[in-house]
């Protein structure tokens, strides 16, 4: 068993020492309804998780995911919970407890009917969502795993983690469909093209390794970084997205490596990113900071304050970006209003750019 990753900021515990009792039974949230963030400025709902242990702890966040079309939130951590808050009513209304060690990564399928998780305890769970007693699907794997992936369709599930295999599952029938040989043991990252033509996979070797999924013949390898990759997804236009431990953020073109892009150097190992709507990802990792980039030209826009521990997860739905962090808590920020302040200052400022968004 891994045991809990430790994270106590000066600013967290002074918070968990002011709070009461009451404020734990109730996990209420802490809205507000313009909060400042540094650069950026986003409505931001804050999340607090619940402990479900004796010594009373919260839990720290590992993987945060949104329902498309629907208001359920998925929350997973090191306490072995799967917890479902809904964000309209803003509480939490389930805890699924079949997992026996840390969960380490959910996510929901693209038409938001059942819900995967996965972790320390080597296990994949599909839930349908409108049954949440069991899960359809359950499958024990020889290692840990450390990151799943629906395809588009919704009909398949690829998982990645301490060993140097990615397995795609048939949801319906739960048979194992494809067994792929990674680049390293220890993998962290796991995606499919938007067509589900191609997957790619990613760890600690640094190095991606991308398949067809139609006859599991490996379309290209390249060495996409330094150190561990931790996260992978593929843009609109097939490009993958990658970035992890060397603090860099690479836009690399499958078929041909060699066209890659990449952001400078960031000042923190790099745990999440997220395609957004109107051109923009986000960026988040151990500086405790959610960054907002334009995709085209890889411009910064700005930068979400407010986590007081490292941010390793990030989802994105209905103008919604969702960061989870050791903190103990979720942040979700609206991304709404500010999407059309983003073009229009862009289309002020011409041959300048100013980082503040006014």
């Amino acid at each position: 068993m891994i045991h809990r990753r430790r994270f106590i900021g000066s600013i967290a515990a002074f918070c968990a020492a002011a709070g009461s009792a009451s404020r734990f039974a109730h996990a209420t949230s802490a809205i507000s309804p313009m909060v400042p963030v540094g650069d950026l400025k986003w409505a931001c709902q804050v999340v607090e998780t619940i402990p479900h242990n004796k010594a009373q702890r919260n839990p720290v966040v590992t993987s945060v995911a949104l329902q498309s079309g629907g208001d359920m939130l998925a929350i997973v951590g090191d306490d072995h919970f799967v917890c479902l808050y809904d964000t309209r009513r803003q509480s939490y209304v389930r805890h699924l407890g079949h997992h026996k060690d840390w969960v380490r990564t959910t996510e929901f399928s693209p038409n938001g009917s059942r819900l995967a998780t996965a972790g320390n305890d080597r296990t994949l769970c599909v839930w349908n969502i409108d049954d949440l007693d069991r899960p359809v699907l359950v499958k024990r794997q020889p290692e840990a795993i450390i990151h799943l992936a629906f395809s588009h369709d919704g009909t398949q599930v690829a998982t990645v983690g301490f060993d140097s295999w990615l397995r795609i599952y048939d949801i319906e029938s739960g048979e194992q469909m494809t067994k792929l040989d990674c680049a390293c043991p220890d993998n962290h990252a796991v995606a499919f093209s938007p067509d589900d033509s191609l997957i790619a996979a990613g760890g600690r070797c640094g190095t991606v390794r991308v398949w067809k999924t139609g006859n599991s013949e490996r379309t290209n390898q390249f060495k996409g970084h330094r150190q561990r990759i931790r996260t992978i997804e593929f843009t609109d236009t097939n490009q993958i997205v990658s970035a992890g431990d060397d603090q860099v953020v690479r836009i690399t073109d499958p078929v041909n490596a060699q066209l890659g892009r990449s952001l400078p150097r960031q000042p923190a190992k790099l745990y999440a990113t997220k395609l957004m709507d109107n051109n923009l990802f986000a960026t988040a990792g151990s500086d405790n900071r959610v960054n907002i980039w334009q995709l085209n030209d890889l411009r910064n826009i700005g930068t979400l304050r407010g986590h007081t521990g490292t941010v390793t997860s990030l989802d994105y739905s209905g103008s919604r970006l969702v960061s989870g962090s050791y903190d103990t808590h979720v942040r979700i920020w609206s991304a709404e209003q500010h999407t059309s302040a983003v073009q229009q200052r862009h289309t002020e400022l011409h041959n300048g750019w100013n980082r503040k968004l006014k």
